[in-house]
Parts: structure tokens; sequence; C-alpha cells
């Protein structure tokens, strides 16, 4: 019954916000030097970390236990809520599986037959003194001596794959699903640092960015809902693929919805129209965080929002308003006719962008709540950029800003003009402008 609503991806990603869940207690702001080790083939399935492990007590009465204990300690920033992830998604890939973790006091192993354990009963007695055969749903714990792991962290082997596993791990296309999915939706932990590797090929953070320069920024709130904060950033992304557009909600760092257009984040609902081509454009980022993850609105599977939340019934309305001044430049550009697309991929060009990483965490200096800040909308900006390329790249933090200083210029974007100016003097270049 626990594992109809999971698919086999979703149950992946659920051991692997275990992982995160434990670089997160070792430091919630870099997570360099801590990796998890993902092998997948059609005969076993295995996970290992080097986060920090878990003890005997968390396992008996939490990570193996069915259903979250209202004594259940907070872990701060995590997904894991329900009190079924771990043993849901083993259950859900095969009919063996060891979980054997080491931590900083502690060292044990499970090991279960699932086909045995399913018929494992007990006696118990009930209120009038009769004796009930029913199901134990305990599991057994051998302790371990020594530091056979050589570091603090989980490994989880699972074999005897059920059937659809087995085909599906065997199966290329799922592999490459699969890699896109933790890419997308563990970016912030990836960012942060931690190391992912599945079958031996190291996974990256996918960006998600928005326009953000000195005559454009997007519209941002913060603010609280009980004990729930949240931050709402709305703007402009690339043209790129429709499919990019929309909404993306995070919950403690982990994205549970990506690019939606549907009525849940407000489309189609007055005074908000229908998703249309011409808002291909727009971005919305909602960040959700919350010491209690069960405060947040997430559903079971965790790619998804309860949208009858309370929280998230307080927060829509906030959505909606971000978008209306969004979509309102947006509704403008097809009046340029035949110059509308050309105006938007200028737009792209010429401004800078910045990550959801670094929207999540930038100090908006105005108000807590700042309107959006269209690009100026005129044809002549076209004319005069059109003949023009973008040149864009990273710099450390701290020598970029040195160098602004030390050139007077007024932003990263003043620099960079400099710079090029700069390099072309110095190396005697002739040119012409245009």
């Amino acid at each position: 019954m626990i594992t109809r609503d999971i698919s086999i991806e979703d149950a992946i990603i659920d051991l692997l916000d275990n992982s995160i869940d434990g670089a997160n207690n070792i430091n919630p702001n870099d997570y360099s030097g801590l990796n998890i080790e993902l092998k997948i083939n059609s005969d076993e399935f295995s996970i290992s970390d080097n986060c920090g492990g878990f003890s005997l007590e968390t396992a008996q009465k939490y990570a193996f236990r069915f259903g979250r204990p209202d004594e259940a300690p907070k872990v701060n920033n995590t997904v894991g809520r329900f009190g079924i992830g771990m043993k849901r998604s083993l259950f859900k890939i095969g009919k063996n599986f060891v979980v054997e973790s080491e931590s900083a006091t502690e060292h044990f192993k499970v090991e279960v037959d699932v086909d045995e354990w399913s018929k494992k009963k007990k006696t118990v007695i009930d209120d009038d003194g009769v004796k009930t055969s029913i199901d134990d749903w305990n599991f057994n714990y051998q302790i371990i001596s020594g530091n056979s792991l050589g570091h603090t962290g989980t490994i989880i082997k699972v074999s005897n794959l059920n059937n659809e596993v087995k085909d599906l791990f065997s199966d290329n296309n799922f592999l490459i699903d699969l890699t896109e999915d933790i890419q997308k939706l563990l970016n912030f932990s990836l960012l942060k640092g931690i190391s992912i590797t599945l079958n031996g090929r190291h996974l990256i953070g996918k960006k998600i960015e928005l326009l953000y320069s000195e005559n454009s920024k997007p519209y941002y709130a913060d603010g609280n809902v009980g004990d729930v904060k949240y931050r709402i950033i709305a703007g402009l992304g690339e043209i790129g693929d429709p499919k990019q557009s929309g909404w993306y909600i995070y919950c403690n760092n982990r994205l549970v919805m990506e690019a939606d257009t549907s009525n849940i984040t407000g489309w189609g609902i007055s005074p908000i129209p229908k998703w249309h081509i011409n808002f291909v454009m727009f971005r919305g980022l909602l960040f959700l965080d919350s010491e209690e993850t069960f405060n947040l609105p997430l559903t079971t599977t965790k790619k998804g929002i309860d949208a009858t939340s309370e929280v998230y019934k307080t927060i829509l309305p906030l959505m909606k308003s971000a978008m209306v001044s969004v979509l309102d430049f947006l509704k403008q550009i097809p009046q340029m006719g035949d110059r509308a697309n050309e105006f938007r991929q200028m737009l792209c060009d010429t401004q800078e962008r910045k990550s959801a990483m670094e929207l999540k965490s930038i100090v908006f200096q105005e108000h807590v709540e700042k309107r959006f800040e269209a690009p100026e909308l005129d044809m002549d900006i076209i004319s005069q950029k059109k003949e023009t390329v973008r040149i864009a790249y990273d710099a450390n933090k701290n020598v970029a800003y040195a160098a602004k200083i030390h050139a007077e210029a007024r932003s990263y974007k003043e620099l960079g003009e400099f710079s090029f100016e700069y390099y072309l003097r110095m190396e005697d270049i002739d040119y012409e402008e245009s």
C-alpha cells in the first residue's frame, strides 16, 4: 500500500534526500567534501554517502518505524516528514536490502528479506486479556564494532529487484531521465558543493536563472506565514524552451514544482490569464522554508504542492500580485509585431542574470515588497543593440568587487565594458564601432 503513490525515480530521490539531510546537519551552508554515490544495474541498487550517518536510536524510533511519532525531533531544513520515506523507497525497489550506518558514536546494520519480514507475527494481549496474533513490523539490528566503513556515513544495498525495477534499471533512457531529475530537483544541493555520482558520472546542478540588471529587476516579497518563511521572486527568463516558463517552488531548498503553468499557481484564475506563448519569458520562484517540515505544503511524494494548505492559500494571492506586473509588460511586446522576437532576444543577450540560488540569498535593499522593474520598451533600443553581442564570464566575487572599486565602476556590467575596452587598448587591437 505504501509504495503505490511513488515512482521508482521518486523512491531513489527520496533516498538522496536522506543523505542530503545528513549533509545539512554537518554544515547547512557548504556541502564541499561530502559525496553520494549511486550505482544502478539490473542486479543491484546501491547508494553510499559520507554524510554523517545516523544513530541506532534514530533508526529504531524513527527511520525504521512506520509513521512519525509526535516526539520525533526537529531536523532543520529537511524535506523528510512522513516517517515512511526510506522504507517505502526500499520496498519499492527490491525484496532484499541492507542498511549499514556509522555515526560518530555507533555502527549498526539492518538486513531484511522483505518476503520473510512480511510473514513475521507477534502475540499481543488486548485489554480483555485475550491473546491475539498480529503482524510484527519490527526490524532486527546488528551492532558492529570498529570503524569498518572508514568514515561516518550510510551504505544501502538492494538486491532481488522487483521485476519492473529490473526492466527500468536496464533501460538507458531511464538512467538519462533520472540524471535530469536529480540535476533539476537537487540543484541547490549540487550548487552547494555536494558530489553526486550515478554509475561513475558526476552530476551537475542545473541553474534556473532570471534576468537581473541595473534597469530591470524582478518583483520580490518576503514574509512569514506562521512558522513558514517565504520569498517570492518573479521576472523574466530566457526565451528558450516554452516548457521552462512558469513557477518553480522550493521547499527547504528542494524543488517540488517545476515550470508550473496550471491554476495551482494562479494561472487562469482572475485576474491572471491562462498561460500563453506570449508569456514564454515569465519565471516565478517561490521559496518556502521551515524548521518543522510538516508545516510546509508538501504532498507525500514531494513532487507537488498541497493547494488546500492554509499556508499556500495565504501565499497564492501574493504570487498572483507578482504575476500581474510581469505579465502586463509581456503583453506589450507582441505589439511590436515582427520585431517582437528580436526585442525578446535582445533582452536575453544584453541583460545580466542571477540564479535561483543567488536570488534566494540576495539582500534587497529597498523595502519588504518591490514591484517588477521592467526594461524600457523602446524600439530604438533594438536598433542600438542589434549589432552587439553579449560577453559574459564568471569571476571570484571578492576579486570582482575589488576590481569594480578600483575601476570606479558603478556596476559589474560597467566593469565588464571597462575591462573589454581595456583589453582592446592594451593589445592594440584596431576596430571600428558600427
